[in-house]
């Protein structure tokens, strides 16, 4: 099933980890920076952001609304995170012959929805040798063994995007992006830092540490 963009956290966690540099991104960064600096309480749902922001300056958006909306001694930050969106739409006219809020949001969440589609979170992965009893041959970019962390006997599948990589070999250390299939089963169970086994069958062969989680769903909360 596809994973949607749902919240701030999830698509500043795709665009931190965009290593190229685009007009989209700049794009999605303004709109980042404009939920980031919205004053609403702990708002972290892209949906109800989109809707507080039209309430306040008018649907549909546009620069001239935006504009409108002049300093009062009491709405900085609704000001603030205006200008941002108002430098979105001006960029996304300018480079990418989009004026519309709403589709340039589309086009943002669409664009990074492929590459959430391919990650979970990203983690270091420890091949075994073969005389360590991992495998014989090498394999390639999209691998799916199983993965089982230590706090539970439940295994899923988990795909490896390699990063930088195309082919790894027994004994390799490899960055890569993983997709697990059970996603609802480890909701807000993992952490930076933690450790897993990928397997086949029930021959383990290799371990992982997870080094950045990208799905906020899957993040263990903070106490």
């Amino acid at each position: 099933m596809d994973n949607k963009i749902e919240t701030y956290s999830t698509l500043w966690n795709l665009v931190d980890i965009d290593q190229t540099d685009h007009k989209l991104k700049d794009i999605a960064t303004l709109f980042l920076n404009a939920m980031n600096d919205w004053p609403t309480q702990d708002q972290s749902k892209i949906a109800n952001f989109v809707h507080e922001l039209k309430e306040y300056f008018g649907s549909p958006l546009t620069v001239e609304k935006i504009d409108a909306r002049k300093f009062n001694g009491q709405n900085a930050w609704h000001v603030e995170a205006g200008s941002s969106i108002a430098e979105l739409i001006d960029t996304s006219t300018r480079f990418c012959n989009e004026s519309n809020f709403d589709n340039i949001l589309k086009n943002i969440l669409d664009f990074y929805e492929q590459e959430f589609n391919k990650t979970d979170f990203i983690a270091k992965l420890t091949y075994r040798t073969t005389e360590q009893g991992g495998r014989q041959t090498p394999l390639k970019s999209g691998y799916r063994p199983q993965v089982k962390f230590d706090f539970t006997e439940m295994q899923t599948s988990g795909q490896q995007t390699f990063i930088d990589k195309e082919i790894v070999f027994p004994g390799d250390i490899v960055d890569a992006k993983i997709k697990i299939l059970s996603l609802d089963y480890f909701a807000g169970s993992l952490t930076e830092g933690m450790h897993f086994e990928f397997r086949e069958g029930v021959t383990v062969i290799g371990t992982g540490e997870i080094k950045y989680i990208v799905n906020d769903k899957l993040e263990k909360a903070s106490r």
